[in-house]
């Protein structure tokens, strides 16, 4: 019964994470005709606060559900959470995009298409470090205390892309003029966090098929 328990707070405080990180650069980007832009990053900012306090109670939570020694439930917790992420970005997606009436286009060429592999690729880790090492670390029990370690570190590799990439090419959207906005920031924004959580759930459905 424990076990249900820790399995449904995991799924519940990882996905508000998500729902949280989602909300705060749709948020953001529906602004972009604003004339409080500052106010609308201080508020990004605030959202994005809240969904990392949601985010640091997976790690202790998966630790818990690790020391009980059950692989299905580890599995099985990453596999509803991935199903549920991706139903909430699709979700939040369409919404973003009926309210905001925005369009888009992405020229194909060879370095968009680098670029959205590598989001994509970006995206399939971000916040769901500590899932793959708790996985992770059931197989190799030995190392499991350094190993779940790894998590912020793991965490800020992932998150310099968002930082560093995304982020301020958002910022440039917003601070262009009306003409001048590239429509295939916004294709870009959304196509990388569903393909990316697309892999998060078939990967984890062929491992949960594969080892339980």
């Amino acid at each position: 019964m424990m076990e249900l328990y820790l399995l449904a707070f995991i799924i519940i405080v990882q996905n508000i994470a998500v729902f949280l990180d989602n909300y705060a650069i749709f948020y953001l980007t529906s602004r972009n005709n604003s004339t409080k832009i500052a106010t609308a990053y201080t508020k990004k900012y605030q959202i994005d606060f809240l969904s990392r306090g949601f985010l640091f109670f997976t790690p202790p939570l998966l630790g818990l559900l690790l020391t009980q020694d059950n692989l299905n439930f580890l599995l099985l917790s990453l596999l509803i959470s991935a199903a549920v992420t991706l139903f909430l970005t699709l979700f939040q997606s369409f919404n973003f995009l009926t309210k905001t009436k925005m369009t888009f286009s992405f020229p194909l060429t060879l370095k968009n298409l680098f670029l959205l592999l590598i989001g994509l690729i970006v995206y399939a880790i971000y916040l769901y470090v500590p899932f793959y090492l708790n996985i992770l670390s059931y197989f190799f029990k030995q190392h499991s205390l350094w190993i779940v370690q790894l998590s912020p570190a793991l965490t800020a590799v992932s998150s310099v892309f968002v930082v560093y990439y995304m982020d301020p090419k958002v910022a440039k959207f917003i601070d262009a003029i009306k003409i001048k906005k590239d429509p295939s920031v916004i294709f870009e924004l959304i196509a990388i966090r569903l393909l990316g959580r697309l892999i998060i759930l078939l990967a984890s459905f062929f491992i949960f098929l594969k080892l339980v």
